[in-house]
């Protein structure tokens, strides 16, 4: 048995991808069935043990395998986390970049917990900045910035972007072509993926 071997290539893999690499369920899995497998092979190292010498649990010539074993474990659950914990970060990055709608390309990458993850990451984070606006603006005494810092004229610069749900709760639909006086914080994420462009004055 090659030991550890599934777990290193789980993490070479993030050190291959720009961003994530898609989700390796089946090195995950084998990941867990090795660490299952040194589990079975401890246990039968003591019951052996037992057998032959019930007042000395763990005899001198077994401890070398007993101990190669309970280490390989830990490294197999060092990765599992350090994998997860990776791709878990990438994704609260992505969402404090202004993305608050994951690409096809992106879900792809994801397994379903992910999704599920970055969905309710992406609600906790619009709950919390809603909620620091309204206190900002109802403690300060400044003058509110221009629309223009809030709002920009985009346009849909490839097929497939989809619909969008705003800061107030409205679905757009981003079809080719189409242009859109839309908020910057709706949108941001998209124009610098390059799948909207924005538009100045002298375009419209």
């Amino acid at each position: 048995m090659n030991f550890g071997q599934r777990g290193r290539d789980l993490l070479q893999e993030l050190k291959r991808s720009d961003w994530v690499p898609s989700y390796n369920e089946e090195g995950v899995r084998g990941t867990m069935e090795e660490i299952d497998l040194h589990y079975k092979e401890i246990k039968d190292i003591a019951q052996t043990a037992s057998t032959e010498d019930s007042t000395n649990p763990i005899p001198l010539q077994v401890k070398p395998a007993f101990l190669l074993h309970e280490a390989s474990i830990q490294r197999n659950k060092r990765c599992l986390l350090a994998y997860h914990m990776y791709r878990l970060e990438k994704m609260k990055q992505l969402r404090w970049d202004g993305c608050t709608i994951l690409s096809p390309h992106q879900r792809s990458l994801l397994s379903e917990a992910e999704i599920d993850f970055f969905s309710q990451y992406d609600e906790l984070i619009s709950s919390y900045t809603t909620n620091m606006d309204l206190i900002f603006s109802s403690s300060s005494s400044s003058m509110p910035p221009l629309e223009d810092d809030y709002f920009v004229e985009v346009r849909v610069a490839s097929s497939g972007v989809g619909r969008i749900t705003t800061e107030e709760g409205n679905s757009i639909s981003l079809d080719a072509g189409t242009t859109h006086h839309l908020r910057r914080s709706d949108v941001e994420h998209l124009i610098r993926q390059g799948l909207l462009q924005q538009l100045h004055v002298e375009e419209n």
